[in-house]
């Protein structure tokens, strides 16, 4: 196990990082009547259209309803990660479900366009009668959130990281899986100061969705009062102008805000114009290396990348025995790609939600809508397929979500990522 370089006391590490593999909020008997009743006091149903719906007992079968980008660019890494979930269900419903009710995935289609998301939301909870909401993007999350917050539908581990979804009395039935991108350019930036005691000049590419804006705005203030200097920006409408004006700034550290199809192509394009600045920062989404990196050759070099899951594709986890059960399991249960890390992302996506729901149904209260979300806004799990030191964390007025990673560079000619160091926690700095 890799030594966890900490940032955050003792007390605070007991407090936010749990047994791997359990949910001590909702186990640890000491702390769970009082976790509960905080959760309860966030969650409940009295302000939903339909409070009896939010509380009645899930029998027979769980449905789970993605909005997601089933065409579209982003249709090959939405596959595998839908592939991935559907695994993993079908571990658990081999194993008699959760509680005798069986898990199901359920998908509509938003080409990743934020209105049809919204359309979506009102066919999985009407017509589907899904139980759980999850999807892609900050701007279908912002499209989706009202209707199913008045709903009373859990949406949980959506695939967006706008800080906005993390406010728990605004938004009490959302969770967000991929890390808050405060704290991904936080984590960056003190990876950064490591490589540049003194500082150095950063020139940033920016996707213009909500989420790419959101990521440039999370590092706009990362930056602020440090000694690095954000010398230009540029708009990835299109990555070769965007390479070609931020050549020009001379600047020493080039960072993507952007979504994985900006990976590949913004490599792509600063390989064209004959630019290699001295440090390359790719946002975590973008982690598959035999996609994203790969294809650009030496122009990938070095590129640098935070990482919280466990790379089964990435010899160093060769001989990981959770890897190996995953590997068996993926792939036994319909994963085509199972080394892919969509795949992966996908599995450990509803890994954490069997944890929720099999917490839910231990509840006083049963297996409920209300019940799952009042779990998740509790929850202190350790997925196997996370790097050891990183864990999914939650309190009933705060979503922590993932505070930890362990940074990693790009080695063209290995054609793997290689570890950069210690897992980097910066969970003292949310007391």
């Amino acid at each position: 196990m890799r030594r966890t370089t900490r940032v955050a006391t003792a007390a605070l590490a007991a407090l936010l990082l749990g047994a791997c593999g359990t949910n001590t909020g909702a186990s640890d008997d000491s702390g769970a009547d009082g976790d509960t009743a905080d959760a309860a006091s966030v969650v409940s149903a009295d302000d939903c259209a339909d409070p009896d719906a939010a509380t009645a007992e899930i029998t027979d079968t769980l449905k789970v309803g993605w909005s997601a980008p089933l065409s579209g660019p982003l249709a090959d890494a939405v596959g595998n990660v839908i592939a991935g979930m559907e695994a993993r269900f079908a571990v658990a419903n081999d194993a008699g479900g959760i509680g005798g009710v069986q898990l199901e995935v359920v998908t509509r289609d938003d080409a990743f366009n934020p209105e049809r998301a919204k359309a979506n939301v009102g066919e999985l909870i009407q017509s589907e009668g899904v139980d759980v909401l999850d999807t892609f993007g900050s701007g279908q999350l912002s499209a989706m959130a009202d209707d199913q917050t008045d709903a009373c539908v859990p949406l949980l581990f959506a695939q967006a990281s706008v800080p906005a979804y993390r406010d728990v009395e605004q938004y009490p039935w959302t969770t967000e899986y991929l890390p808050s991108a405060e704290v991904e350019a936080q984590v960056v930036v003190e990876n950064l100061t490591q490589q540049y005691p003194d500082g150095a000049t950063v020139a940033m590419a920016v996707n213009q969705s909500e989420s790419g804006q959101g990521i440039a705005d999370a590092y706009r203030e990362a930056f602020d009062g440090t000694d690095f200097e954000l010398v230009g920006e540029a708009p990835l409408t299109d990555p070769n102008t965007a390479a070609s004006t931020l050549k020009a700034t001379g600047a020493q550290v080039l960072v993507d805000a952007g979504v994985t199809t900006d990976c590949l192509a913004l490599t792509n394009a600063i390989g064209r114009v004959g630019w290699a600045p001295e440090t390359v920062i790719q946002p975590s989404n973008c982690a598959d290396g035999a996609t994203l990196y790969a294809p650009a050759g030496e122009a990938a070099d070095g590129q640098q990348i935070l990482r919280w899951l466990k790379d089964p594709a990435n010899p160093a986890f060769a001989e990981d025995p959770d890897v190996q059960e995953y590997l068996d399991q993926a792939q036994a249960n319909g994963a085509d790609d199972p080394t892919n890390s969509y795949t992966v992302n996908g599995w450990v996506i509803a890994d954490l939600m069997v944890d929720v729901f099999t917490q839910a149904a231990d509840s006083a209260d049963g297996l409920s809508r209300l019940s799952i979300m009042q779990a998740a806004r509790t929850q202190d799990y350790a997925p196997p397929m996370f790097i050891d030191g990183i864990s999914y964390q939650m309190s009933p007025t705060q979503s922590f979500g993932i505070l930890a990673f362990e940074p990693y560079t790009w080695n063209a000619a290995a054609a793997e990522f290689e570890s950069a160091g210690d897992v980097i926690d910066i969970s003292s700095r949310y007391q």
